[in-house]
């Protein structure tokens, strides 16, 4: 059965973004390709993926910045991955929008779990926002 996942990737290493979008195509996700700010912008104005995968490596810009800019301009999971380890680009990156967060080097297998985990409530049910309202009264 063939997956529905649509999923952009924005990364300025055009190693990475081969390596992945190869993994990515093997568990049948449909992969769009971004090198940096101004084209991601440029492509996602258009379409809304599932899933946005963000590498902090591009060819053109702050990373950061990009990923606050998804946050408000679409409603797709955003996967951070950078070879910053410390705590603060880890909480940085979460803060401004990011979804989860993946240090470089990392597993292949665990990118794909993280995947999965993180669209496993996208897939199985529609919109995650409630639509009503509830208003309790506390005295």
């Amino acid at each position: 059965m063939a997956n529905s996942l649509q999923i952009h990737l924005i990364s300025g290493n055009p190693h990475l973004r081969s390596l992945l979008t190869w993994h990515l195509q093997q568990q049948t996700y449909r992969v769009f390709q971004s090198t940096g700010v101004s084209q991601a912008k440029a492509k996602l104005s258009q379409d809304s993926p599932n899933l946005v995968i963000l590498d902090t490596e591009l060819a053109d810009g702050d990373a950061l910045g990009l990923c606050r800019w998804i946050q408000e301009h679409s409603s797709s999971l955003l996967i951070m991955l950078s070879a910053l380890a410390e705590e603060a680009d880890i909480v940085s990156g979460l803060q401004a929008g990011a979804d989860d967060y993946l240090r470089k080097p990392f597993g292949m297998q665990e990118f794909l779990a993280r995947i999965d985990a993180l669209t496993r409530r996208q897939r199985s049910s529609s919109p995650r926002r409630c639509s009503t309202t509830a208003i309790w009264r506390l005295t």
